[in-house]
Formats: structure tokens, C-alpha cells, sequence
């Protein structure tokens, strides 16, 4: 069987997507799937590059049982052959990681992560500039939207 590699992208990739990661993997890892995915994030933008998760989102996803282990990394074209599924946490993103490459073949795995959610499409918020309210709703969109989103891997149905 041949492992399912899966990245998950927002702007700096310290808040939401090492939060999907972390949230994905322990699902992986609850259904006895280890051997079956491959797991990771990153960002469009370098800004953050070789840092740790932000605290706030570390302590959120902790709160929930989730630890991240994560240092930030950008996304580069090459990820777009590396990866058979790429999920960005908004519009902007989704934008930026099209505008790596021209080749539809590439394109065609790479999604918004919220038309999975569901309850609601849309954007993920960033909760960088916000309070506490705003990491504990990324966090409840991302933990519903893995769940999906790994039921429909395992049904073959992304």
C-alpha cells in the first residue's frame, strides 16, 4: 500500500497549519494508520522559518491533549510534487501556493482546507493578532475538519 502524503499550509506556519498537522497525525496515530500517511505544514512566507509553533497555540492544542513539535518551514514547488495532498488554511494562501506552478497536474491536489469542514466553508481566521476566543475556534474548525478529511482519505473519496 502506498503511503499518503499530506501537507497542510498557511501564511508563517506557526498557528494553523502546525495545528492541523499535530491534530491529523494523533488521528493517524488513534486509528492504528501510522504506516499509511505521511504528515506535514508549512507556510507561503519565510517569516517564521525554523521557529517553534506560537505558544498560544502550542498551549491550546496541549489543553486538548495535542502537543506540537513543530519548526516552520516554507512551502516550495517542489512540496507540490512531494505531497499528494495539499490543504491551505485560506483563500490568500491557496493563491499563493498556486502561483507555484503552472501545471495542472500539480494543482489538482492541492485544496481549501474548510471544503472539508462539515459545518461551514470558508476560511480558517488567523488568531495571531487575537485573543485566546480565536486560538480555541481555530482549533475546534481544525479538529472537525482533519476528522473529515481523514474519513474521506480512508473512503478514497478526496
Amino acid at each position: 500500500m502506498s503511503v499518503k502524503r499530506v501537507m497542510f499550509v498557511c501564511l508563517g506556519n506557526i498557528c494553523r497549519s502546525p495545528l492541523a498537522h499535530a491534530v491529523f497525525q494523533e488521528m493517524v496515530n488513534e486509528r492504528g494508520l501510522e504506516d499509511h500517511y505521511s504528515v506535514q505544514s508549512s507556510g507561503t512566507c519565510a517569516y517564521h522559518a525554523g521557529e517553534p509553533a506560537d505558544s498560544r497555540m502550542r498551549k491550546t492544542a496541549l489543553g486538548r491533549g495535542i502537543k506540537i513539535n513543530h519548526k516552520a518551514r516554507q512551502i516550495f514547488r517542489y512540496d507540490l510534487e512531494e505531497y499528494d495532498y495539499i490543504f491551505a488554511m485560506d483563500k490568500n494562501n491557496y493563491q499563493n501556493i498556486r502561483r507555484l506552478t503552472t501545471n495542472e497536474d500539480l494543482l489538482k491536489n492541492v485544496f481549501m482546507f474548510r471544503q472539508f469542514d462539515p459545518l461551514t466553508p470558508g476560511d480558517v481566521p488567523d488568531p495571531y493578532y487575537g485573543g485566546q476566543s480565536g486560538f480555541d475556534d481555530v482549533y475546534d474548525i481544525v479538529d472537525r475538519t482533519c476528522s473529515h478529511i481523514l474519513d474521506l482519505l480512508e473512503e478514497d473519496k478526496i
